[in-house]
């Protein structure tokens, strides 16, 4: 009984369930918050959802511990072994095609905090932009993607965000504050070597944006002392010093003024601050996207999956201000 009840529900698996097992397969962990940013309406549909996911042995789960006063921890999921083997028949190839590596250490691994938390930045940017007509997380690509061939530059992931004036193309970095200066500058002297290569005239239109986010303000000021010696370093000079594209923020202010708020701040010119649909932009025609991520699948009508609409805030860089939380 219990086996043909397996069979029924692994029959029964959707575009969205293969969606959610996918973004495991890139993204290592995600909270059940953000699964529910990207996937559902309703976090208690998500819970019951996951949960019948475990059971199918298709995920699995663990939770991360708080402190006094912080509230229950969130689940934090990942991909199982037959899960991997559920995305293969699905794709048709064989699981060792697939970019997975099996970790049963996810507890307690030294980056997990880290990939939460970049993970949490791209699944808030998915949640605003369904607030926002003609907004879209077109893509989100993490660090095994995006990182050079020579490994001199490794963003923890990259991010293409249309709005209605532009797309917004960025590298993210999260910084929670423990590399050293040294290490720092070396990160955006990789960076700045990226951008003096892109063309000949150091001039650097199209050039992504790099966000650098940071636990708080006093890190912002290290992280531009890094980049004066890092400039120092190569010698660049003229437009290259001046118009290098690095934004940094802090959390306090991303929760604060929440994730589309002002809160960037050009450290080359230590300008204003400024929103991300503020920043240099590429023109937003080049990149027609019909299927944003978070906009797939509602529980409206099981026979067919409408585009979600604005549910949740997430529990950091918060995607809405206080009046819009429902």
């Amino acid at each position: 009984m219990v086996r043909a009840e397996q069979n029924e529900l692994v029959v029964s698996l959707d575009e969205r369930d293969h969606g959610i097992l996918l973004s495991l397969l890139e993204h290592k962990v995600l909270t059940t918050h953000q699964i529910k940013n990207l996937y559902f309406r309703s976090f208690r549909r998500c819970q019951h959802r996951m949960k019948e996911l475990r059971e199918l042995d298709l995920v699995s789960s663990f939770s991360v511990g708080r402190g006094f006063g912080e509230g229950r921890p969130p689940a934090c999921w990942y991909l199982t072994k037959p899960g991997l083997a559920e995305i293969a028949d699905a794709k048709g190839v064989r699981t060792s095609d697939l970019p997975w590596i099996p970790d049963h250490s996810y507890r307690t691994n030294k980056i997990l905090a880290h990939r939460l938390g970049v993970n949490a930045f791209f699944c808030a940017l998915v949640e605003a932009s369904r607030a926002h007509q003609e907004h879209c997380l077109a893509t989100w690509r993490p660090e095994h993607w995006v990182r050079t061939r020579a490994a001199e530059v490794k963003p923890d992931g990259f991010g293409r965000y249309l709005h209605s004036v532009g797309a917004c193309e960025f590298y993210l970095e999260y910084d929670r504050g423990t590399e050293a200066f040294g290490a720092l500058s070396r990160k955006l002297e990789g960076y700045l070597r990226l951008a003096a290569g892109w063309t000949n005239e150091q001039e650097l239109p199209g050039f992504p944006n790099l966000l650098l986010i940071v636990p708080e303000g006093v890190r912002e000021g290290e992280v531009g002392s890094a980049l004066r010696h890092a400039i120092g370093t190569l010698h660049a000079g003229g437009s290259l010093a001046t118009s290098f594209p690095l934004y940094v923020a802090s959390e306090e202010q991303l929760t604060e003024l929440v994730v589309l708020g002002p809160a960037w701040k050009h450290l080359p010119t230590d300008g204003q601050r400024i929103s991300l649909v503020d920043l240099p932009a590429r023109p937003r025609d080049l990149y027609q996207s019909t299927r944003c991520l978070g906009r797939y699948f509602t529980d409206a009508n099981p026979s067919h999956r409408r585009r979600m609409s604005p549910a949740s805030t997430t529990p950091r860089f918060p995607a809405l201000p206080p009046r819009h939380a429902p």
